[in-house]
């Protein structure tokens, strides 16, 4: 049996650049979920060491790591969301969404009456 293997006979470098963004598509939730983590809890570090200088100042670094990271985050997505418009990869690079029900709703404008 063959492993299986990125760069197998037939890939092209789209389907691999597609694997790619998959990959990165999946990771992107967790990555940013982690960085509100480290955030809020340096956040809650901050506020509830009541004068312990040593836990305030781990609070700040928290906080600051947490900031960091989202901003590495939100740039690397934003330069894959550029580079992938010009390589005219479609749609690849949307985030992934929770699924949700549709509802229309069908409003009669006339109907209402002013007050």
């Amino acid at each position: 049996m063959q492993a299986f293997s990125l760069f197998q006979a037939g890939s092209t470098f789209q389907t691999v650049i597609y694997y790619i963004l998959d990959i990165i598509s999946i990771l992107t939730p967790i990555l940013f979920t982690l960085a509100f983590l480290v955030f809020f809890w340096g956040l809650s570090k901050f506020i509830l060491s009541s004068g312990n200088a040593a836990e305030i100042t781990k609070g700040k670094s928290y906080m600051f790591w947490g900031i960091l990271a989202l901003f590495i985050l939100i740039s690397v997505r934003s330069i894959i969301i550029l580079v992938s418009g010009d390589l005219e990869l479609g749609n690849a690079t949307e985030f992934p969404l929770l699924p949700t029900e549709q509802v229309s709703v069908n409003l009669d404008l006339d109907s209402v009456r002013e007050y």
